[in-house]
């Protein structure tokens, strides 16, 4: 009966561990923000540390004294002015599309609008024109259509497809600090 009852205390003792380890697991998740009183002081808000994606595709965490959600103004679809600060989102980028031809073995004239290109959904590589490595990707949509928000500066575009073909050109282009710059992605398809 003795092992029994220092069993059942070990028990005891393992599950109360085990909810204290649990409860210091969760404190870690959470931020501490001062809250505003008279005097400048603030007593302190926990808010957790969970993050939410706005309407511009940008995301945030909750803030301030009643831990909100707060996404950037996006007043009539346009970016604020001024450039981006270090931190996304950034008021300029890149906007393109990718499309894939020839899309017909024989070319003709006048061009058949069925041979026309088409549009490819592909991931879409950004990198620093000074540095080989990667900055940022995306995937073009069904329309090949896609944007990236980036700091102002040179970029190399790349498209790739899951096998040789089709073989997409590399684009160079500068990013301003205001606004975005548009580009087009031509892949080859191999058809002849």
């Amino acid at each position: 009966m003795r092992d029994f009852i220092l069993s059942f205390k070990g028990v005891i003792a393992f599950i109360i561990l085990v909810v204290i380890a649990a409860g210091a697991w969760k404190l870690k998740d959470v931020n501490i923000i001062p809250a505003p009183n008279d005097n400048g002081g603030g007593a302190g808000v926990v808010c957790t540390a969970d993050a939410m994606q706005c309407p511009d595709g940008s995301y945030v965490g909750r803030s301030g004294p009643n831990c909100e959600f707060v996404c950037p103004d996006s007043t009539a679809g346009t970016p604020p002015s001024g450039g981006g600060s270090g931190i996304l989102p950034y008021n300029s980028g890149i906007r393109g599309t990718v499309m894939a031809g020839p899309t017909c073995p024989v070319e003709r004239d006048p061009p058949d609008p069925n041979c026309a290109d088409k549009p490819l959904s592909v991931l879409v590589s950004v990198s620093r024109s000074s540095d080989t490595r990667l900055f940022a990707q995306t995937t073009s949509d069904v329309t090949g259509a896609f944007e990236l928000s980036l700091p102002p500066g040179n970029y190399i575009v790349k498209a790739a497809g899951e096998s040789m073909l089709p073989r997409c050109n590399e684009i160079s282009v500068t990013v301003g600090p205001n606004g975005y710059a548009d580009v087009s992605v031509s892949c080859d398809t191999g058809i002849r």
